[in-house]
């Protein structure tokens, strides 16, 4: 019934737009094909990922950032660049409890993700926070956040996965990486 009301909505507008010169069919039934809207394939290897939130002022060391990806098979994975700052790999990594990685599923739905309405915060010294999430290849589709950024919805989901990764220890083993990055 909705669907009838809408082609019938659609075709009046089309009539107006036109000067009431017939519109092509065909025309019509690609705007309200479902063929028309991609679907989103997210990965299936890479639930989403987060970057650690390193201060915005400070030494080299205590300004570089970690990422911290968690996987589908309940690994969460730390990446931090090495001394020679230009080479990232991985420092360390955790596994999940089952009840831990079923929080984080229901809490950074990767659809409501996608949509997160976020933009840049203003200020001088703050920090930087994101939430990626990764296509079919395990590319990067979309990163939500920013410098300072402002968003309610964003940050209850950011500091929520925060939470939940809290009792992993993942805080202290980049503070670790740090520590060895200001030594050098």
């Amino acid at each position: 019934m909705y669907r009838l009301k809408g082609i019938i909505i659609l075709l009046v507008f089309m009539t107006a737009l036109t000067g009431c010169r017939p519109v092509p069919v065909e025309y019509i039934l690609r705007l309200i094909s479902d063929e028309q809207h991609e679907e989103i394939k997210f990965s299936d290897n890479i639930l989403f990922s987060i970057n650690n939130g390193a201060a915005g002022y400070g030494t080299r060391a205590e300004c570089t950032d970690a990422e911290i990806i968690v996987y589908t098979d309940k690994t969460v994975k730390i990446f931090m660049v090495q001394t020679d700052y230009s080479t990232v790999s991985e420092i360390g990594n955790v596994v999940l409890s089952e009840e831990d990685y079923v929080k984080l599923v229901e809490l950074a739905d990767r659809d409501t993700i996608y949509n997160l309405k976020v933009r840049d915060g203003e200020g001088e010294d703050g920090s930087a926070s994101y939430i990626t999430l990764y296509d079919e290849n395990d590319e990067t589709l979309i990163s939500k956040g920013g410098y300072m950024a402002y968003g309610d919805e964003y940050w209850e989901m950011y500091d929520g996965i925060k939470e939940i990764l809290k009792p992993y220890d993942i805080d202290e083993i980049v503070d670790a990486h740090r520590e060895i990055l200001d030594a050098e």
